[in-house]
């Protein structure tokens, strides 16, 4: 459902300190955009430092893992002078997969978000891809920018839990590959992993801590209504990277992954598929760390 309300008006809403709009994802192209995020209790977290002990990172991570969403509440989202309405799942999260039917929309496309009975709202800017673009970036997460050590259980409940994002390792040369692809600041960077959304603030902590470029992160919706494929990594990748290609049929991705979750597999998979939406596979063996480029051969 959709109305006319002007913007002004939710400008007038206080911003109380019960809940929390977390914005997570927010893209399109002039036609139409997608916005997800989750609405929680609000809570204090302290800033971790490079010092913070194990036991201290676990528990911040369990926070994040346990959380007080805010279910089944009506929330707005405004973009271009018009409203449009949904309802937090039984998990808080939200989404909007909005159609335009007026003037194209254009990159920084502002955009509000409200909770109808919490007097609760945030603003930002969608990240509009302009049908000029043609190249762009998707790239896995674990063990290609970060070292996870996925292949090993044990390492991976370390490195996951036991360290916070200062104390992570960057997998190194990963950034400056991506930089060279990302001319400009309207070339894409999606990162596509099977990290469960309760990890997005800590992933997006990490890449702003090394100074990623703009991005875009897609996380795995592990549970509740609706999740993802817990186990399934190939499915999950193929269905979200082949989202962005329907939405951005002009651009010729450069993709990046690593061996130890399929990711050849799926990159493989989607360039039969799309032959013409593959540019370049770059795929990181986690034992030797060295990088390939397997396509173009």
């Amino acid at each position: 459902m959709k109305k006319l309300l002007p913007l002004t008006l939710f400008s007038l809403l206080p911003l109380l300190a019960d809940a929390d709009i977390q914005l997570q994802t927010c893209y399109g192209n002039p036609r139409t955009v997608i916005v997800e995020g989750r609405v929680l209790e609000e809570r204090t977290v302290k800033e971790s430092q490079e010092e913070d002990s194990w036991l201290k990172n676990t528990w911040k991570k369990v926070k994040l893992l346990v959380n007080d969403e805010v279910k089944n509440e009506k929330i707005s989202l405004v973009i271009g002078g018009e409203v449009y309405e949904n309802l937090t799942d039984d998990e808080g999260y939200f989404e909007f997969e909005i159609n335009n039917t007026k003037a194209p929309w254009k990159n920084h496309e502002n955009i509000e978000i409200y909770l109808d009975e919490l007097n609760v709202s945030i603003h930002a800017s969608a990240f509009i891809v302009d049908d000029s673009v043609k190249v762009g970036v998707i790239s896995d997460f674990d063990d290609t920018v970060i070292v996870s050590d996925v292949t090993s259980k044990l390492n991976l409940v370390k490195n996951t839990f036991f360290k916070n994002y200062k104390q992570r390792k960057l997998v190194i040369g990963m950034k400056e590959k991506f930089e060279k692809v990302l001319s400009t600041s309207d070339t894409p960077l999606f990162f596509v992993t099977g990290s469960p959304k309760q990890l997005y603030p800590a992933i997006h902590d990490f890449l702003n801590y090394h100074k990623f470029p703009k991005r875009t992160l897609i996380t795995k919706k592990a549970h509740g209504n609706n999740a993802d494929p817990l186990f399934d990594q190939l499915g999950y990748k193929v269905e979200k990277i082949e989202r962005l290609m329907k939405l951005f049929p002009q651009i010729a991705w450069c993709c990046f992954g690593d061996n130890g979750e399929k990711d050849k597999e799926v990159y493989s998979a989607l360039l039969k598929k799309y032959p013409k939406q593959i540019k370049e596979i770059y795929i990181r063996d986690v034992d030797s760390t060295k990088i390939e480029q397997i396509f173009p051969f």
